[in-house]
């Protein structure tokens, strides 16, 4: 009897022109935006790539130079993408692609395309992600809302229960053609976009690729939870509604409240419950922090001089040219090992109110499924502030081996030289910016992303347990007639 229900369901509404128009512009909408996130994706690789090599070759290839001059010159690392972020940008845009890793300083990711949108950027990107986190929903209440209550103003539900049918079978019927419906729309087009976009796109790094297999599989059960959620719902409203046009009020209001009024409102109120500085205002403390440190460009400044002086009484020595190590290398090495402490304690407050911001967000996903989904489809992504705050991570560590070697370099090759003549006149060659590995970052495993992100999963899990317990109930107490 189900499939009997579903079969009648997917032939009311193949037949309905207005079906058939929503879902080709759904599907020309998706294959697009699949079509342009592939192409930007492979420029922007091609484009990674070629400044990456470009990075690399001038390191190794600066000529004979001082190692500190060196460290100053820096290198600049290139944040990755993963091939799922043509599908979930996430906040790509927002958290920069390339930081400049040099010595003294711990500089922020830059070049953030949202800097130069125009106000229309505030609506979101057209992506495959936000076409089902939106526009599929809205189309499942546009197909659901009228099922029962439809059928109970036109008198056929009274009917159809006449003839044998069961409440229950009715239901999951109608539930199991609107899947059916549903997968004819997306499955192709899904499949199509995702070999265009792999035509498109070409070869993938592997160190992008790590669990690639099993995070589409989490992605997509992820998708269908989400989905069938609205399938649930909108039925169940259907059930419970006095009529159809208050079963699409009500529906209309939780598809607005769920995708658009509770995702603005939870981030604008975490930020308040958890405020974080601006750029700036975490440079200065930076900065602030840092001028405590020995200034060894500076040998008049008093904690230039107060670090000499206990150096001296530590080795017990008269000059600096007496040290065992190279006084200049020291007060490197010294300086950046009080700027990496300002640093991992401004920073690390900094990521512990971005994450307190984030888990509030995810647990207003209780009341807003589609919070859920959308953290959990840009974690797999590699679009989310996770991703970006480990590749920042991974950028500060490889800046603080890039200056451990130039200052170690300094310590033992300018031993007995007074501080101008280390920092001016003594040089280095290739077997110094050799030491220094290319800079290299991989994708976080899956593990590691359902580990962050167990509470959306559980949230998803819970509005389709409870989703489908709903419409079990009601459809048992289910009304015949108006």
């Amino acid at each position: 009897m189900i499939w009997h229900v579903a079969r009648k369901e997917l032939t009311e509404i193949t037949r309905d022109g207005r079906f058939l128009w929503s879902a080709f512009i759904i599907i020309v909408l998706l294959l697009t935006s699949l079509g342009v996130a592939a192409s930007r994706y492979g420029e922007d690789r091609a484009l990674r790539e070629a400044a990456t090599r470009e990075v690399r070759s001038q390191w190794l290839n600066q000529g004979v130079k001082g190692p500190h001059s060196a460290a100053h010159y820096g290198v600049y690392a290139f944040k990755p993408s993963t091939p799922l972020a043509l599908f979930d940008p996430g906040l790509n845009d927002y958290t920069g692609t390339v930081t400049m890793l040099e010595a003294h300083k711990e500089n922020q990711a830059s070049y953030k395309p949202a800097q130069d949108a125009t106000s229309l950027q505030r609506f979101g990107d057209l992506s495959g992600a936000m076409i089902l986190q939106l526009l599929i929903p809205l189309l499942i209440i546009l197909l659901c809302f009228g099922m029962i209550s439809g059928e109970r103003e036109e008198g056929t539900l009274r009917q159809l229960l006449s003839v044998g049918a069961k409440r229950s079978d009715l239901v999951w019927g109608k539930a199991v053609g609107v899947a059916v419906t549903l997968g004819l729309v997306l499955v192709p087009s899904v499949l199509v976009g995702a070999v265009l976009s792999g035509l498109i796109v070409g070869e993938s790094d592997p160190h992008d690729m790590i669990d690639f297999p099993a995070k589409v599989a989490v992605l997509a059960g992820g998708y269908l939870a989400y989905l069938a959620i609205f399938v649930v719902v909108s039925l169940t409203v259907s059930i419970m509604a006095k009529s159809s046009r208050t079963a699409l009020t009500i529906l209309l209001g939780f598809w607005i409240l769920n995708g658009l009024l509770l995702p603005r409102a939870a981030a604008d109120v975490s930020r308040q419950l958890y405020p974080t500085p601006s750029a700036l205002e975490l440079s200065q403390a930076i900065r602030v922090g840092r001028d405590r440190g020995p200034h060894p460009h500076e040998p008049n400044h008093p904690n230039h001089i107060a670090f000499r002086e206990k150096l001296l009484a530590t080795y017990k020595v008269e000059r600096i040219e007496d040290l065992p190590y190279g006084f200049f290398g020291l007060a490197l090495e010294a300086d950046e090992t009080h700027g990496f402490k300002v640093f991992d304690r401004h920073v690390g407050e900094l990521n512990r109110r971005y994450a307190m911001q984030n888990r509030f967000q995810q647990a207003i996903g209780v009341l807003s499924p589609f919070i859920a989904v959308r953290s959990l489809s840009s974690a797999l992504a590699g679009t989310d502030v996770d991703f970006a705050n480990q590749f920042a991570a991974a950028g500060e560590a490889y800046r603080r081996n890039l200056v451990k070697v130039t200052n170690d370099d300094l310590k033992r090759n300018t031993v007995g030289w007074t501080t101008f003549d280390a920092e001016w006149r003594y040089k280095a060659g290739d077997d110094v910016w050799k030491r220094v590995p290319a800079f290299d970052f991989d994708a976080p495993p899956l593990g590691d992303i359902l580990a962050r992100n167990w509470l959306p999963i559980a949230v998803l899990a819970a509005w389709l347990f409870g989703g489908v317990v709903a419409l079990l109930s009601v459809s048992r107490r289910m009304k015949i007639d108006v």
